[in-house]
């Protein structure tokens, strides 16, 4: 009688498996850390200008009356110069938390005509009037509900509203929900604005890609707005597409699978 064994040294093995674990752990904390620093970054320069604002809104409502029309444009000055730095904030944070993997998505049934397009066409009515714009909301489809998550699909056309109105000098901007050729639920954001050149529409969706560049562009912003639309459309498996003729206009087109 006899034995016969194979032995095989399984050190190094052991050692690789180890390795992966501890950087996986290590991963791990700091994605937790680099959430737990944003969200506090958010809070930091939030409360501030939130309490400067609320302050410069009372003032604004005591001594309206008493204020003549340079007065009434400091304060407006000061209410867009607000908003700028807020969006600015948000978008830079939301660029962040999906670099860092820190965005979780919540999918559900949403309204695309009440619970979203409808808002955002009312809250941007002042805006687009100011500037002289006529701004349209159409729906034509009754089926307007779809699967999604509801932050980033309201973040997708909150940023592409902003920017038509933002680049449109004159005339109008119109928001259509409908169906595509294909049959699925689309959204058309469609202005009359500067437009794009063809040359640059291939790097439009690339972070901080601007047409304009340096201090003497004639528009504000950080580039972040459209690289954020196209991540938020593949969270939601949206396509989007763009149109656009160098001053004659621009057209945004997000269709959802469905």
């Amino acid at each position: 009688m006899g034995l016969i064994g194979v032995a095989s040294d399984i050190t190094e093995q052991k050692r690789s498996e180890r390795e992966l674990i501890n950087a996986k752990v290590k991963a791990e904390e700091s994605d937790k850390l680099k959430s737990e620093f944003l969200a506090q970054m958010s809070h930091e320069i939030r409360t501030p200008i939130n309490v400067m604002i609320g302050n410069v809104d009372y003032l604004h409502q005591s001594f309206n009356e008493k204020m003549d029309a340079d007065t009434r444009d400091c304060f407006d000055g000061i209410d867009l110069a607000s908003k700028r730095i807020i969006r600015t904030v948000d978008l830079i944070l939301n660029a962040a938390e999906l670099q860092t993997s820190g965005y979780k998505s919540q999918f559900a049934e949403v309204d695309l005509n009440s619970e979203i397009l409808n808002k955002l066409s009312l809250e941007n009515q002042l805006l687009a009037t100011q500037k002289g714009l006529e701004l349209v909301y159409k729906c034509v489809i009754k089926e307007t509900i779809i699967l999604a998550d509801e932050y980033s699909v309201t973040q997708i056309f909150a940023n592409l509203i902003d920017n038509a109105i933002k680049y449109t000098k004159k005339g109008k901007v119109e928001i259509l929900l409908g169906n595509h050729k294909s049959g699925k639920i689309m959204v058309e954001i469609k202005d009359t604005g500067i437009g794009i050149t063809k040359t640059f529409l291939p790097r439009l969706f690339e972070p901080f890609a601007q047409e304009e560049q340096g201090y003497s562009r004639s528009f504000e912003g950080n580039g972040l707005g459209l690289s954020l639309v196209k991540k938020y459309c593949e969270i939601n498996k949206a396509t989007i597409e763009v149109e656009s003729i160098k001053n004659v206009g621009t057209t945004f087109r997000v269709i959802f699978s469905g």
